[in-house]
């Protein structure tokens, strides 16, 4: 457990990082933001931090049309948030302190997919949302 004055990092992924809301995935949607890093379309919203807003959400989703088996898809989905985990510090730190972000990776790649090559998209996906806020 983390102490109040102790400023290591936290590898965590809570629920509270979760997006779950069908409201807020939908507000994400209609807002149209997105980056493509293969084999994701990653759809972000920046929102100001606020009560309601504290840290920043992910969500996941693998269509059924390109992954037949439920086994592939949760392989998949299990994959991406643990690739997240381990990336979002870094990328988070590189934010304004009054900004937050909503992400959803959604997976377009019809080819064989490997962790290898969800951890590379993962970071690229990263570089391309900071180019785009920093412009």
């Amino acid at each position: 457990m983390r102490q109040e004055g102790d400023k290591s990092v936290s590898f965590s992924f809570p629920k509270s990082e979760r997006l779950c809301s069908r409201l807020q995935l939908e507000q994400l949607l209609a807002q149209k933001q997105s980056v493509f890093a293969y084999p994701y379309k990653c759809y972000y919203q920046v929102l100001p931090r606020s009560a309601e807003n504290k840290v920043s959400k992910m969500a996941v989703a693998v269509p059924k049309k390109l992954e037949k088996t439920a086994v592939g898809r949760n392989r998949i989905k299990r994959w991406t948030r643990e690739s997240y985990r381990l990336n979002k510090n870094d990328f988070l730190a590189l934010l304004p302190e009054n900004q937050v972000l909503n992400l959803l990776f959604v997976c377009i790649g019809k080819d064989e997919i490997s962790y290898a090559s969800v951890c590379k998209a993962m970071s690229q996906v990263f570089q391309l949302i900071l180019q785009k806020l920093n412009d």
